[in-house]
């Protein structure tokens, strides 16, 4: 397996390749899903992919935020870096980057991030089919679920093995956007899971992973890549960790003092193993106390002498073979699979001292300081000749400088032209209005009959029967279900009489397809480019719901390949969670709903969803039935009524307000609409 490391900036990335890294990720200036990192500008992603690739290492450049339509100029220069770089890969989270990638350097390999919240094998399919070599899955998953997608698919699958551990589901949390305008699907996340709620408690705080103790299962399981998170982390802990997992993979079983040490560099009161070993629950969660930010600022004192005594890294084997007579001196040189011979000035006759083949062997010899590690040295030299030093360095010199020319990465060819996109032949010309139901309970009798189209959940199958056969009735998916799960629930659906899904990523759409249904992208795809909703549609989608961390500018600026709507009113879904909040925090009683509260007194309702998953909202609803005209001339489709806790009579008059307009709430919020994210 390859151990892939973080690199924030320079020091990192040597300290990571020093400490037995195969590989190791970076972010490029702009793009990137670390922001806060420095990044690797054109020229410095060159002279990083050159030292790594001299060293058996390989780079992959992070290309993995929801990238805006205004946005594929600074695309198209990042490409032509990542290009002329000769990086490896790069890692995409955005199926409009990969389609402007593939289309302008199509010798670089994909790989998809696990921003794009891939847990089954229908997903993996889908990006195998998309060109995608690679695919790193969901944190969430089980090692059985890992080994289930690897037997089952020939693409490579990566999986995180260490590091912070997010609450929500990768590329689905909008807590940092909606709240502080900072996007975590930008690279800008604030962490306010890392914030304390509910008298001081921390019930979104997970404790960071190590799966050190269970690289024999992943490997047998058919992992390719084991990622250790932290591209914001120190050299000393990207070293420490790295030299870990290179110990463990190479033979040594990890002991208690190593898992201490590791624990001691960075942890949240200790590990989690809690998603792999499908043992969820309070065990998972933790919080990194000021006691243990002093000891991490000592463990990385203790950890940087250790790491600079053993920065050893990998060399590549070479061979020097020289022969020298009055009138030649040749140099052979092999490495690896590459062959040379410079020939060098001619020796002078000996007027004192002659040249010996000691002398020559040890000025060839050293190679302090380059990627190479002499295995074999030979010289057979004339008698009575004399050759100075400086004229071995020389010889020396240029034969490591041919070697090092030969393995320097080779830029991938790289194409101006991006894809054209076929656009709607006809506009929208006035949205229509869709419901959203987050029980049936807030229905009393049929939806109001203005709601051209109307989603029930899921967690409310046993009850959705007296709906099926409305032609508007569809049924709104989470962020993750299991692949049988899926394929039953999917028919079950289509026996009672539904044809629209709404989908949350990429691999529900084949198996939505399949059942004979029809599938419709709602905003947890991050659609906020035309080449993705063009990628989008390729892939079945009917219509998409765009990102709401655009503003109404952006949206309707957007061209727009397929119709595309907006949620324009209630409570934004801000987190989907694989562990349950309620259950947590002690308040889980036969599923009912809670809250959370945060230290300003603002109360984030929770909804129990599927398989005992939480959905958390935000503190205030969305309102913008007082702008109607702004929001119904952006150019879309259709607006997205959010009913999560209204009653009846409530439902009816915000109904009327976007029908006819109205005044908002005492309380409320335009979302991003206005002031978008940073």
């Amino acid at each position: 397996m390859e151990i892939l490391a973080p690199a924030g900036d320079f020091a990192a990335a040597r300290s990571a390749v020093h400490n037995g890294a195969d590989a190791i990720y970076v972010g490029g200036s702009i793009l990137n899903a670390r922001r806060a990192a420095k990044g690797f500008s054109g020229e410095e992603l060159k002279e990083l992919c050159a030292f790594c690739r001299l060293r058996k290492v390989k780079v992959y450049v992070t290309v993995n935020t929801m990238t805006k339509e205004e946005e594929l100029t600074d695309l198209m220069r990042l490409a032509k870096e990542i290009a002329e770089a000769g990086a490896d890969a790069a890692i995409v989270s955005d199926l409009g980057v990969a389609r402007v990638l593939r289309a302008v350097c199509p010798t670089l390999p994909l790989h998809a991030s696990t921003q794009m919240n891939i847990h089954s094998l229908s997903g993996v399919q889908a990006l195998e089919s998309l060109g995608f070599t690679r695919v790193v899955l969901a944190r969430e998953l089980t090692l059985a679920e890992i080994a289930e997608i690897c037997k089952n698919t020939s693409v490579e699958i990566e999986v995180f093995a260490h590091g912070a551990l997010c609450m929500c589901y990768s590329g689905n949390c909008y807590f940092s956007a909606v709240v502080g305008q900072k996007s975590g699907n930008r690279g800008l996340c604030a962490q306010p899971c890392r914030l304390p709620y509910e008298q001081n408690r921390y019930p979104l705080s997970l404790k960071d992973l190590c799966a050190l103790e269970y690289l024999d299962e992943l490997k047998k399981a058919g992992v390719t890549s084991l990622k250790i998170e932290g591209r914001l982390k120190s050299p000393e802990y990207v070293g420490s960790v790295t030299a870990a997992y290179r110990k463990a993979l190479d033979g040594t079983r990890p002991t208690k003092e190593d898992l201490e040490r590791l624990a001691h560099i960075f942890s949240r009161d200790g590990f989690t193993q809690g998603y792999l070993l499908d043992h969820k629950g309070p065990q998972m969660f933790g919080v990194k106390t000021k006691t243990a930010y002093e000891d991490y600022k000592q463990a990385v004192k203790e950890v940087s002498k250790t790491l600079e005594e053993s920065y050893e890294p990998k060399k590549r084997k070479i061979s020097f073979r020289l022969f020298m007579r009055e009138d030649l001196c040749k140099l052979t040189v092999q490495c690896e699979d590459f062959k040379a011979e410079i020939i060098g000035d001619p020796p002078a006759p000996a007027l004192k001292k002659e040249v010996t083949e000691e002398d020559a062997i040890r000025s060839l010899s050293k190679l302090g300081g380059t990627p190479f590690e002499l295995t074999e040295c030979t010289a057979l030299v004339r008698h009575d000749l004399f050759y100075p030093a400086a004229a071995f360095n020389a010889l020396r010199r240029e034969a490591i400088a041919l070697v090092e020319q030969h393995f320097l990465p080779k830029p991938h060819p790289f194409f101006e032209q991006i894809p054209a996109i076929e656009l709607l032949q006809t506009p929208p010309q006035k949205p229509w209005l869709e419901g959203w139901f987050q029980s049936v309970d807030l229905l009393k009798g049929a939806p109001d009959p203005r709601l051209k189209r109307y989603w029930l959940n899921l967690t409310d199958l046993d009850r959705l029967a007296p709906f099926a056969k409305d032609e508007r009735a569809g049924i709104f998916l989470p962020a993750m279900i299991h692949k049988q799960d899926l394929k039953k629930t999917l028919q079950r659906l289509s026996e009672l009489g539904f044809r629209h899904i709404l989908c949350r990523n990429l691999g529900q759409i084949r198996p939505i397809l399949e059942a004979g249904l029809i599938p419709h992208g709602d905003f947890a795809f991050n659609a906020a480019n035309a080449h993705a909703l063009s990628a989008l549609q390729e892939q079945g989608l009917q219509d998409i719901t765009l990102s709401y961390e655009l503003t109404l500018q952006q949206i309707r600026r957007l061209p727009k390949p397929m119709p595309a709507g907006i949620i324009a009113y209630g409570r934004l879904p801000l987190m989907e969670t694989e562990n349950c909040i309620l259950k947590n925090i002690g308040g889980c009683k036969n599923k009912k709903d809670g809250a959370l509260t945060d230290r300003t007194g603002r109360t984030f309702p929770i909804a129990c969803g599927y398989d005992c998953g939480n959905v958390l909202f935000n503190a205030t609803p969305l309102f913008l039935a007082d702008r109607n005209r702004e929001w119904k001339e952006a150019n879309i489709a259709f607006g997205r009524l959010l009913f999560t806790d209204e009653s009846p009579q409530e439902i009816t008059r915000i109904i009327d307000a976007y029908e006819h307009g109205g005044e908002p709430p005492a309380d409320y919020t335009r979302g991003l609409y206005y002031r978008g994210v940073l």
